[in-house]
């Protein structure tokens, strides 16, 4: 049976691949990997190029600065690094040091000179742990025959729990 709305949903439209934003986000990959998107707009990029002057503009290299805020306090920016970019690229993924650390990036531009142009600001964000949490919550533990039991199946099998009831099931 076809789906009345098909024709609808389906009207051969396609999503453009620019909006004509200016703007940079970044979103946690993994405890050590971020990923950037961004889009500079044509507007945003002549007076950019104006404003510099075209042999200074043909000359510089669009760059991502990563900052690294503090752990105590986040408002604080501890380090930053710099990732070189490809003039077409619109997205990135970017490697970081530390995991559980907020981290925040800017578009820019570096300058013939070495001076860096930021031209955008992303959001900050925290890359989650790369280990378990510190926090034990008592509601949520196991009594402790039961933990020494679960711990001691998973240390001398090292299977996954699908596995082990597979297996369970094979012997029964």
């Amino acid at each position: 049976m076809i789906n009345p709305l098909q024709d609808y949903l389906n009207r051969g439209e396609a999503i453009p691949a620019y909006y004509g934003e200016d703007r940079l986000v970044i979103l946690p990959r993994d405890p050590y990997c971020l990923f950037a998107y961004w889009e500079v707009s044509l507007p945003t990029r002549e007076r950019l190029r104006q404003e510099a002057g075209d042999a200074r503009w043909e000359n510089a290299a669009p760059m991502l600065r990563v900052y690294k805020h503090d752990w105590f306090r986040e408002e604080t920016v501890e380090s930053f690094s710099d990732v070189a970019l490809r003039s077409e690229a619109d997205n990135w993924y970017l490697p970081v040091t530390e995991s559980d650390r907020v981290y925040h990036a800017e578009l820019g531009w570096r300058m013939p000179e070495g001076a860096f142009r930021p031209v955008l600001r992303s959001n900050a964000v925290r890359t989650p742990r790369d280990g378990l949490s510190d926090i034990i919550d008592e509601a949520w533990q196991l009594p402790d025959w039961k933990a020494r039991k679960l711990y001691r199946r998973i240390s001398l099998y090292h299977l996954s729990s699908p596995e082990m009831f597979r297996r369970r099931k094979q012997r029964v």
